[in-house]
């Protein structure tokens, strides 16, 4: 496989975009990266780096494209599903079994007790995190404010976003129609997402 200099410098901008934000960058986020004017340029930078097998898209979503990685791979379990909606009492969680995911692909060094959730509800739309995704996520002794992750507030599991405000951390959902989560008592972060997989029905 063989790429031009533009070709390398835009699949290296998608690699670079998943690791950081956790998605594949849009055709209007490239453009404004590159400079580019019209939607054409990118789209046919991107058939050419499909054609010479350098990613893979979807039929649908103007996220969906994943790096194809030669790397060793990695098995990440899965644990059942996570609320993106209301917090809800997740009783024993139980795994699914694991997922298979090569390390170019993946995008970062998983660390030991990486896993990974199925999303159920669309409180996380807005950060492109839909209903039926898959987030993998690394424990994180450290959360830091601006990341997603997975919580336990007061007992109850969700995905949100970590807040900091006035010393006070907090779960903030990513869809106006639902309210932010102060917890009355405790907030246990379970992991930060690292990446998400979406899986294409029908």
């Amino acid at each position: 496989m063989k790429l031009t200099a533009r070709q390398q410098e835009v699949l290296d901008f998608i690699s670079q975009f998943r690791h950081e934000q956790g998605c594949s960058p849009s055709i209007p986020e490239m453009q404004r990266a590159f400079g580019m004017k019209s939607p054409n340029g990118i789209a046919s930078h991107l058939t050419a780096l499909e054609a010479k097998g350098a990613i893979r898209r979807a039929d649908r979503g103007s996220r969906q494209i994943d790096v194809v990685g030669n790397g060793p791979v990695v098995s990440i379990p899965i644990y059942g599903g996570i609320p993106a909606g209301p917090p809800q009492d997740m009783g024993q969680v139980r795994s699914e079994g694991c997922m298979q995911v090569d390390l170019e692909t993946l995008g970062f060094k998983p660390q030991r007790g990486c896993y990974a959730l199925r999303v159920r509800g669309d409180s996380m739309k807005d950060a492109a995190i839909l209903d039926g995704d898959i987030v993998v996520l690394q424990p994180t002794p450290n959360p830091k404010a601006g990341q997603i992750v997975a919580a336990l507030i007061d007992g109850e599991s969700t995905l949100k976003r970590l807040v900091l405000a006035k010393g006070r951390w907090y779960l903030k959902a990513e869809n106006a129609a639902y309210p932010e989560l102060i917890p009355r008592s405790d907030l246990v972060i379970q992991g930060a997402v690292q990446m998400i997989i979406r899986q294409l029905k029908g």
